[in-house]
């Protein structure tokens, strides 16, 4: 039987470099006043980050983050053997010839060609989906593996293009930014360590509330777009706000534990009001999480690690915590993870693509 323990050795993410903030009308000039001051009440985003094609690729900005992460864990691409890739986006419209696909591919697809970017010579590759829980279920995937002894180094990567989905007239096409988050998962001799209990629901009575479809007049440069009926927000609050606190006490009362018991938690981050929901109903301060919709709109699968890294950054969590990440995702599915963690994850200084790109060039003139 192996005893082994997982540890999160590395969390990394990325923003790219188009900031747009609520209002601008250049982006959501067809939107009315009215219309997006009752959207931004709601949500409480005020920016997102769109990437930039002329500059990057999705795959770039992926294989950037995969490879920090991968670096910060301290880590060569050689002794990385199994690697999860995952997005919500189903059209991929950048250039990935240099990787043997096509210009134009369908998604989840992308496992092989990151493989091959990175030089994970050694590595087993498959991609999973499960839109917004996508990299807290790979977390599992790659924890289970480690645990069964078929894995030592585990890296998982998510991106998330959802500015090549947003119908820009609607309103509910601001609620969504681009992010790119890469995690490794490391075999520990403590035991102790990982994930300590867990709770999942799926079930699709909801699903038409919120979801992609192929427009019949197309308004987005893939066809499709997001799409939530006007009643949308207020079906969706009268289950999502009192779901994922369910999956949360689940998990928790696996491990014999109450949620005053665990120090930190790592929400999805959809909206400011679901998370001060989810705190309620779990009688937790608000101290004990972070928001940052308002900064980085929802990132999808990306916007977990990118709340993850943010909380490390800004030292909300210490070592040997125990901490919850839990995740709604449209279809609908819910889940919670009870983790233990040992020394904290390494993560990214600095998230900001731009930031980075303008770090690089006068790194450059200067040499």
């Amino acid at each position: 039987m192996n005893t082994c323990g997982v540890t999160i050795k590395a969390v990394a993410a990325r923003v790219p470099s188009i900031a747009v903030r609520n209002f601008d009308e250049q982006w959501f000039s067809e939107i009315s006043e009215a219309d997006q001051l009752a959207w931004q009440d709601k949500w409480g985003i005020e920016q997102r980050f769109f990437t930039d094609s002329s500059r990057h690729t999705p795959l770039q900005l992926a294989h950037s983050v995969a490879a920090e992460a991968i670096s910060l864990a301290q880590l060569q691409a050689q002794d990385i053997d199994m690697l999860i890739s995952g997005t919500t986006n189903v059209v991929q419209l950048s250039q990935n010839e240099q990787c043997g696909l096509p210009k134009k591919l369908l998604y989840p697809r992308v496992s092989q060609a990151l493989k091959q970017t990175l030089a994970l010579e050694n590595a087993i590759e498959f991609d999973i989906q499960n839109e917004c829980s996508t990299m807290m279920d790979a977390m599992q995937i790659g924890h289970n593996a480690i645990k069964t002894g078929r894995a030592k180094q585990v890296l998982l990567v998510v991106f998330e293009t959802s500015s090549n989905s947003l119908n820009r007239t609607e309103a509910n096409g601001m609620n969504f930014g681009d992010g790119y988050a890469a995690i490794v998962l490391s075999r520990h001799d403590d035991p102790n360590l990982g994930i300590q209990s867990q709770s999942y629901q799926s079930f699709p009575n909801n699903y038409s509330l919120a979801t992609v479809k192929w427009d019949e007049q197309p308004k987005t440069p893939t066809g499709l777009s997001f799409h939530m009926p006007e009643e949308g927000a207020s079906e969706m609050g009268k289950f999502v706000p009192k779901t994922l606190p369910k999956l949360v006490y689940s998990a928790l009362e696996k491990s014999a534990i109450q949620p005053s018991d665990i120090d930190f938690y790592v929400f999805h981050q959809p909206a400011r009001k679901l998370i001060d929901a989810w705190c309620a109903y779990l009688k937790i301060p608000s101290e004990k999480t972070i928001k940052i919709m308002q900064e980085y709109g929802c990132a999808v699968s990306a916007a977990m690690p990118l709340a993850f890294n943010l909380a490390l950054l800004q030292q909300k969590i210490a070592a040997g915590s125990q901490i919850v990440i839990a995740s709604p995702s449209v279809g609908w599915g819910f889940g919670a993870q009870v983790w233990q963690l040992g020394e904290l994850p390494k993560c990214s200084p600095q998230i900001h693509q731009s930031i980075l790109d303008s770090q690089n060039t006068t790194r450059n003139e200067s040499q």
